[in-house]
């Protein structure tokens, strides 16, 4: 009996958490972590503190301190204690300073100074206000909110929304609609540099106004020709309009039409436009002299470089012409070919002159920027068939692609990756085309280089619990992931994997290369954490044939 009692003593001792490790008893851990947050109103917390004693059974008295107020925490058991904090705006400290034990014949103590910081950072309170000089689009405004914030969010209410590091922001608001007015819901939000955000919004009423030009022809006659064509191209609305010709006469109608001078001079054509809020003038000049030539020619055209334009002269009254076509060539010929090779949109200009003077015409010829092709692979060289090869496209203005990869495979994609299922060398061709078809064309001659390796497998021995459920087991060559056990492998035809548990008992089978196990027994069960056996029938490209076990551990 002595010795079975002497025994079990032992046994108690060696059991005992924590035995042999040198725990001082009692002790108390703050489980609960440190903490911030933006002002709930609200703040109540709860912190989780473990007492654990040298006896269970015992009693214990736990001296904390509350926001610098010390106090002490009586008759307790053992176990996870709730302590429930009442949080203030700012920093909150909490302490465990020690830890009293009673036992039935003796008390024990220990200092335990273990700390818990809990951070309630307040909102902001914030308002912005709106200076301008007009509300009469375009109209500029500033808006200005509270200094000392690190991130403003700015919504004009024109959907446009921006965010600044500073305290203001100038806005532009355009408006041409035949409304009275227009209103826009402004809006701004503030982030603290601890994260809190405040949102204010107002409004701001812009009163609109219109694209106000209009057309006049010809701006320079020779006399007895003295008509010109007025044409209001001003956007429709309810504008009150008043022309004033510059030779003491009005018009107070939105289309004058036509109007005729009595003698030779150079004449101010202004047009005043106004609503009941904004008012605005646009002035043109013309000129009327003592026939002249008129300067005429076609295409106006457009096309992908290089572009030929064979240019007809439809002039009239002229002996001589100087054309310039906006890419430092001119050219003296009537009727004159030329070939545009600058991507941009060329100004070309007739001046025809005759014995009355001379008149100039101008058209664009618009020549479209092309797309230069480029790409570059992520290797030239490889002995694995199954390795991916992916294609950085670097080509600039293109819009659609067509990639051929020489083996009978082509990929519309802007940056594709491709397989190549056998070794040789191939040729790799990237076809560009921009918004206007314009096209251009890169080949790499001999780029891609893949020959047979020999095949290799390897298995981990360890692989974790993916945390959210079953995924079938499918892998991709290449990719880092351990919440699927699979083979590091090359050069595979065929891949048999079965998992056993330690007593024997099958707990899954894969008869495909890149399907592993992922943890699940029948796509249902999470098997439980622990080593598992492996045995795996792997047949190579070349035809070798290999058969590998092992055992892996399982977490969770």
């Amino acid at each position: 009996m002595k010795e079975r009692a002497l025994l079990l003593f032992i046994l108690f001792l060696l059991l005992r958490p924590n035995a042999g490790h040198g725990q001082d008893f009692p002790s108390a851990e703050i489980l609960t972590a440190d903490a911030a947050w933006c002002d709930l109103g609200d703040n109540l917390t709860v912190a989780e503190i473990l007492i654990t004693g040298e006896i269970d059974t015992s009693r214990f008295d736990l001296v904390v301190g509350i926001q610098g107020t010390r106090d002490t925490l009586v008759n307790l058991p053992s176990g996870i204690f709730s302590l429930y904090l009442n949080n203030q705006l700012g920093r909150n400290e909490y302490i465990v300073y020690k830890l009293i034990e009673y036992q039935e014949y003796s008390t024990l103590e220990n200092d335990v100074y273990d700390t818990l910081i809990m951070e309630v950072y307040p909102w902001p309170e914030m308002t912005f206000s709106a200076e301008y000089e007009s509300l009469c689009s375009p109209a500029e405004i500033v808006f200005r909110a509270k200094e000392g914030y690190p991130s403003y969010t700015w919504d004009f209410g024109d959907g446009i929304i921006l965010g600044t590091s500073t305290n203001w922001i100038s806005h532009t608001y355009i408006s041409q609609e035949d409304v009275d007015e227009l209103n826009f819901q402004t809006g701004l939000r503030v982030r603290t540099e601890f994260g809190c955000v405040d949102t204010v919004s107002d409004h701001i009423t812009i009163y609109p106004t219109p694209n106000a030009d209009f057309q006049v022809s010809p701006v320079l006659l020779f006399y007895p020709n003295t008509t010109v064509n007025l044409s209001n191209t001003t956007t429709a609305g309810s504008w009150d309009f008043i022309w004033d010709f510059g030779d003491a006469s009005r018009n107070y109608t939105r289309d004058p039409g036509e109007h005729v001078y009595s003698s030779w001079g150079v004449y101010d054509i202004e047009m005043e436009w106004s609503s009941p809020m904004c008012s605005g003038s646009v002035t043109k000049q013309i000129e009327i002299r003592p026939p002249k030539p008129e300067a005429n020619f076609s295409p106006e055209t457009s096309g992908c470089p290089p572009l030929l334009v064979s240019f007809i002269n439809n002039s009239l009254y002229a002996e001589t012409y100087l054309w310039d076509f906006d890419d430092g060539s001119y050219s003296t010929e009537a009727n004159p070919d030329h070939l545009f090779q600058e991507s941009k949109s060329h100004h070309v200009k007739l001046v025809a002159t005759g014995l009355s003077g001379k008149d100039s015409t101008e058209q664009i010829v618009t020549v479209f920027d092309r797309p230069v092709a480029m790409f570059e692979p992520s290797t030239t060289e490889t002995n694995n068939l199954e390795a991916e090869i992916s294609f950085d496209n670097n080509s600039v203005g293109g819009i659609r692609f067509l990639w051929d990869f020489g083996d009978d495979g082509s990929s519309e994609e802007e940056s594709p990756t491709h397989i190549f299922s056998s070794s040789g060398t191939y040729t790799i061709t990237l076809y560009a085309w921009n918004s206007d078809e314009c096209t251009d064309t890169l080949i790499m001659e001999d780029l891609i280089h893949i020959s047979d390796g020999e095949g290799s497998a390897t298995f981990p021995n360890v692989f974790r619990w993916n945390g959210s459920g079953p995924t079938g087991g499918h892998w991709t060559p290449g990719s880092i992931d351990n919440t699927v056990f699979h083979p590091d492998i090359e050069n595979a035809n065929e891949l048999r994997l079965i998992i056993f548990s330690r007593l024997g008992h099958r707990v899954f089978e894969s008869n495909e290369v890149y399907v592993g196990w992922d943890g699940y027994i029948n796509e249902s069960e999470l098997a439980v954490q622990g080593v598992y056996v492996y045995k795996a029938w792997i047949t190579y490209s070349s035809g070798e044939q290999e058969i590998l076990t092992g055992d892996v551990t399982f977490l969770h």
